[in-house]
């Protein structure tokens, strides 16, 4: 896989944690449990994680093309 490809994937895997933080919130919507509440605010925080680490990988690639 070359550089262009590896960013394209990245960029697509960042996208589509977009969707399963969005979805866990909407399957709360309404809810008092402070359990799932919990789990739902969980999930955000790892997929935040998830895509901070993914746009420094896209970053560290983008300084790679730039240098060659």
């Amino acid at each position: 896989m070359d550089r262009k490809d590896l960013a394209h994937y990245l960029d697509y895997c960042s996208e589509i944690l977009s969707p399963t933080s969005k979805l866990a919130a909407l399957y709360l919507e309404g809810s008092v449990d402070h359990v799932a509440i919990g789990a739902v605010n969980e999930i955000e925080g790892w997929t935040s994680g998830l895509m901070g680490k993914i746009w420094q990988k896209i970053m560290i690639l983008d300084r790679m093309a730039m240098g060659s």
